[in-house]
């Protein structure tokens, strides 16, 4: 059973029941709705379809806020050569030929000559040799051809925009009545873009949806301890952070980011293409492989797949290459250092990973909110850890924790006093554990704690 978690996203290629469930049988641990192309009627019915398969209720569903991107207006495509000048336009249609309107005014606060402008997500790129007020000169970098409503961004820079748009509002809205169990913040910058979401959050009664930080800005990085504080994960946005840094310094800032989520015990995912190539083919390239193999050693607790599943041709054999993919990675192990635990129940909870390497025993937990199982995967355990819970919500969170196998027991009370003999016999009618093996037991007698530790060697049952 592998331990670093995949998250497929659904669309075009994947909305159909078989291939949702082939995915779900070759090792996808969460799905992703992408709201940048939202279509309300079919999340509705494939959410609805997900849990209907999800027997084990596991599988975690995820609402990917499309944030404040900045878009091209309307005009005729047309194509640009190297060295040929547009002109940048403030306005929703363009009036001239050669002309890309823009509509979002402050581009034009922000812009200076010398600028790097990109369009579609870097395959096209202009250098602005003249500015005016509300018009600016732009040089073609490369050859292609310019299409409406595409995005937009200049390298380097921030633009000052709401990370919340009213759009965002309504898709999060959405989220909650569907009853997703997360929702990823697009474009955050600070830890204030972060508490604006949970305020949100907590007036549609949905405390308990978690956020995902995307980080995919400079200004991001720059906050990224603040923002550990206030979110429940982040998502290491590979793409959009190649605006702010140049190619060779992505792994860095990947690195720093993982490892700084892991410090603060929270989970961290890598996007962006993974196994880009198999959007057309049915085979990874080698140096996707070694992308990948890269990302579990560093440490991810998840790899999320985007194209390939949404619209790529080849869905199932992408999720089947990422399972085998990080199968073998683990196998290496994982790099990064030995962390030192911040308070007690994280003292208790690294206890319980050493004490599991020592004797060979099986963990197994009780996790009420997913505490306990957060503490856990901080210290990565050398085999999955099984973690009870009775609330579905709770399991799904914990199946997106690296090392951490959820397990749905609706049975389990922590408050009676025979909780422990009741977790044994959960865990052996699952078959976690048989006579003869070592479990290291451990919960918390109260909400949010981990501090009981208990070690049980199965013993056959008397007349058995």
């Amino acid at each position: 059973m592998k331990k670093t978690k995949i998250i497929a996203t659904l669309g075009p290629s994947s909305w159909r029941e078989d291939i949702i469930k082939r995915m779900m049988i070759e090792g996808v641990d969460g799905f992703r709705f992408n709201f940048s192309h939202a279509d309300y009627e079919v999340f509705s019915r494939t959410t609805r379809l997900i849990r209907r398969l999800d027997s084990e209720e596991r599988i975690p569903i995820i609402g990917d806020l499309q944030g404040p991107v900045v878009r091209l207006g309307t005009f005729t495509p047309f194509p640009v050569r190297r060295g040929q000048k547009v002109v940048l336009v403030r306005g929703e249609k363009a009036e001239g030929e050669g002309e890309i309107p823009i509509p979002d005014s402050v581009v034009f606060d922000v812009l200076r000559e010398g600028d790097v402008v990109l369009v579609e997500s870097g395959r096209l790129a202009f250098r602005v040799v003249e500015r005016n007020d509300g018009r600016c000169v732009a040089e073609a970098l490369v050859d292609g051809v310019v299409n409406p409503r595409k995005t937009f961004a200049i390298k380097g820079k921030d633009l000052p925009l709401n990370p919340l748009t009213e759009k965002d509002v309504r898709d999060v809205e959405f989220a909650v009545k569907q009853g997703f169990d997360a929702v990823a913040l697009s474009f955050v910058k600070r830890a204030e873009d972060v508490q604006r979401l949970r305020e949100l959050l907590y007036d549609l009664g949905a405390e308990d949806t978690r956020i995902i930080a995307k980080i995919e800005t400079r200004s991001a990085v720059k906050n990224l301890d603040s923002i550990l504080r206030e979110a429940d994960l982040v998502l290491v946005a590979r793409g959009d952070l190649a605006i702010y840094y140049r190619l060779e310094e992505i792994l860095g800032v990947q690195r720093y980011i993982v490892e700084s989520a892991r410090r603060r015990g929270k989970p961290s995912i890598i996007a962006t293409q993974l196994l880009e190539s198999m959007v057309n083919n049915p085979m990874p390239t080698r140096s996707e492989v070694v992308d990948v193999i890269t990302a579990v050693r560093m440490g991810a607790d998840a790899l999320m797949l985007a194209g390939e599943t949404a619209a790529g041709k080849y869905p199932i054999d992408a999720v089947a290459w990422l399972n085998r993919i990080i199968r073998e990675a683990e196998k290496e192990g994982e790099e990064g250092e030995d962390l030192k635990p911040e308070n007690l129940y994280e003292e208790i909870a690294k206890g319980v990973v050493m004490l599991s390497k020592i004797i060979e025993g099986k963990i197994v937990a009780y996790s009420e909110r997913g505490n306990t199982a957060r503490r856990l995967s901080k210290f990565r355990p050398s085999k999955n850890a099984y973690v009870f819970t009775s609330n579905p919500r709770t399991a799904r969170y914990m199946s997106l924790l690296r090392g951490i196998a959820p397990v749905v027991a609706r049975e389990l009370d922590r408050t009676r006093p025979d909780f422990f003999e009741s977790l044994l016999e959960a865990t052996m009618k699952r078959e976690i554990a048989g006579v003869g093996d070592l479990v290291i037991f451990t919960a918390g007698r109260r909400r949010g704690a981990t501090d009981v530790i208990r070690v049980e060697k199965i013993k056959p049952k008397l007349g058995g």
